[in-house]
């Protein structure tokens, strides 16, 4: 996306608690944000969807959590003392609960700041998937930046994916491209992405087909 900052609310979002990369601290039934901790990669490490995580807490803007906020896993976990394992949402697939975070888990966070402007779409990955490098340039360079880098690029999605759209290429800007992060590989071959500055929105989920696009593994 164009390196424009759209939303500066993300600016003081990502200086209070948005970049990627920590771990939050947990019990059974809840999370107390840390700095670095997005909602994004809360809800991966838990098993729990983005969209989950923010309906169950209340959060009317998913870039915007806290250092020292508690979040609950469970509806009504608050309610209960019984503990209980956060499950992995109910449309996932077998194939999807045996790739979840194949492609997230396999890297090591070697750089976990992030140097892209706040609130693009590459700044929104890049929180979400702090082992991507910096300086990857416009989203559109961002498969052959990976691969240089000694990333696997394929035309094949994982769950915890990055996914690169070209120049135009499924709606993304003509020049720049787009990038986002594929939260489910469905068994109609679509996939579930989340992403940043889509259509002016800071955050956004779509389900879309696969093909024409690239996947960061």
């Amino acid at each position: 996306m164009k390196t424009t900052v759209k939303n500066t609310l993300l600016a003081t979002v990502g200086a209070a608690a948005a970049f990627g990369g920590a771990t939050a601290v947990a019990s059974a039934d809840s999370v107390t944000v840390k700095s670095g901790d997005t909602l994004y990669s809360i809800a991966q490490a838990n098993g729990v969807s983005v969209d989950e995580l923010a309906s169950i807490n209340n959060v009317t803007n998913p870039n915007l959590i806290f250092v020292g906020q508690n979040l609950e896993l469970t509806k009504g976990a608050s309610e209960t003392a019984a503990p209980q394992v956060s499950a992995k949402p109910v449309a996932a697939t077998t194939e999807q609960v045996a790739t979840t975070s194949v492609a997230s888990a396999s890297h090591a966070v070697t750089d976990a700041s992030n140097t892209y402007p706040a609130g693009q779409c590459t700044w929104f990955v890049k929180n979400a998937a702090p082992w991507a490098g910096n300086y990857w340039g416009n989203a559109t360079n961002w498969a052959a930046s990976a691969a240089a880098a000694g990333f696997s690029v394929s035309g094949t999605p994982q769950v915890g994916s990055i996914a690169v759209f070209g120049a135009g290429v499924g709606g993304a800007d003509s020049v720049y491209g787009h990038v986002a992060m594929v939260d489910a590989v469905n068994p109609d071959g679509t996939i579930t992405i989340s992403e940043g500055n889509y259509a002016g929105m800071a955050y956004h989920t779509r389900t879309i087909s696969a093909a024409g696009l690239q996947f960061i593994n």
